[in-house]
């Protein structure tokens, strides 16, 4: 585990490792001492224990699928609007990917020549 050894006169500090924590803090579980105790008893710093325990439970967030009913497409189709400065370009929702980036590549064409 992760400590302060001394030698010779001089102390150096070791990190501890997931291993460590795990073990340190299965070892409290098991002794039936508070946090606070078990820490001094065994000169390990009770914000180390602290921070490994909150980090060792930390919930994971896990992604849920949701059903969504389908959107409702409104009368003449679907529009995308894209609006940069004072241009708004609107386009219909069902136009493919390439048709929508030769539109645009052909607008930034004329912008630059002044159209």
């Amino acid at each position: 585990m992760g400590e302060w050894k001394s030698g010779a006169g001089t102390r150096r500090w070791t990190q501890w490792r997931e291993e460590d924590a795990r073990a340190a803090l299965a070892e409290h579980a098991r002794s039936g001492q508070s946090l606070t105790r078990f820490a001094r008893e065994r000169r390990i710093s009770l914000r180390r224990l602290m921070y490994w325990r909150k980090k060792l439970t930390a919930r994971v967030p896990s992604f849920v699928a949701v059903a969504m009913p389908p959107a409702r497409m409104p009368a003449g189709g679907g529009r995308i609007e894209i609006a940069v400065d004072e241009v708004t370009i609107r386009v219909r929702e069902d136009l493919g990917a390439e048709v929508v980036a030769r539109i645009a590549a052909e607008l930034a064409r004329c912008w630059r020549a002044g159209c």
